[in-house]
């Protein structure tokens, strides 16, 4: 790809998406990013890509640019960049700042909504793209180039559905996470050690990921396949389901796209 990239903000999810097209063999010269943080900058340096504190210089020789600051920080970072976008994609993974107002505060009608999430830092992660109508093909494709070095890009055709993508997707590993750290408490309370604890969980949590992605059975159908009539798979599911599990899921992965819904203004 002979594109020319910056990146505003260069936090964990710029050093992913860099760190994965440095791997892929994209040329570092192609790369710019800009963050007033010298500890940022210094990560950058380190990676062998260029890095300033100058947004306007940054964005100069770019055809692509990733605005990868705190959603609080994309009003006035678009602002301040008004007039220098011309022609020039703007692709925004500020969580609930829709296209609109993209569009309305960096002048630019080139927009494109990426909602990624932390597994991205490992190339494991998942994002949902949203584009303009303005944005052709080509761009399109480039981008998709760019962010499958990190994970698995999907394509929405309504806007309101990354508020979906942010409550499952987005906020998605924090549940992960949670079963897991209430799975090492209850392995230490029958008296396991927190490392082996650990191991225990970590480990199983990637077998059945693993297992659900290249599996052709559905998540349930796995289940039913490990749960034998009487077993201990049947009484923890059955504990499970009795405890509201799958009511308790759905309610606050709902509660994740409200919020979205929220911060977003939809």
């Amino acid at each position: 790809m002979n594109r020319n990239l910056t990146f505003i903000g260069g936090g964990n999810i710029a050093q992913a998406i860099i760190g994965g097209l440095l791997e892929t063999g994209f040329s570092r010269d192609r790369i710019t990013v800009a963050d007033p943080s010298k500890a940022q900058g210094t990560i950058i340096e380190q990676l062998g890509v260029p890095w300033t504190t100058d947004n306007l210089k940054a964005v100069g020789p770019a055809d692509l640019i990733f605005l990868c600051v705190k959603p609080g920080l994309a009003q006035p970072v678009c602002e301040a960049l008004a007039g220098s976008l011309n022609q020039k994609c703007l692709i925004s993974v500020a969580a609930g700042v829709t296209t609109l107002q993209l569009k309305q505060w960096s002048q630019s009608s080139l927009v494109i909504r990426c909602m990624p999430n932390t597994p991205a830092l490992v190339r494991s992660g998942m994002l949902g793209l949203f584009a303009d109508p303005s944005v052709d093909p080509s761009i399109r494709e480039a981008v998709v180039e760019c962010l499958t070095s990190v994970g698995i890009t999907e394509w929405f055709e309504r806007e309101a559905d990354l508020d979906a993508v942010t409550a499952i997707s987005g906020s998605g590993p924090a549940y992960f996470f949670y079963l897991m750290e209430t799975m090492i408490t209850a392995a230490e309370k029958m008296g396991l050690s927190h490392t082996t604890a650990t191991t225990l969980v970590t480990q199983t949590a990637l077998g059945a990921a693993r297992m659900a992605h290249q599996n052709h059975h559905s998540p349930g159908i796995l289940r039913q396949q490990v749960t034998s009539p009487g077993g201990t798979t049947q009484a923890a599911c059955e504990a499970l389901s009795q405890g509201g599990f799958e009511t308790l899921v759905i309610e606050a992965c709902e509660a994740a796209k409200v919020r979205s819904e929220t911060l977003s203004g939809t």
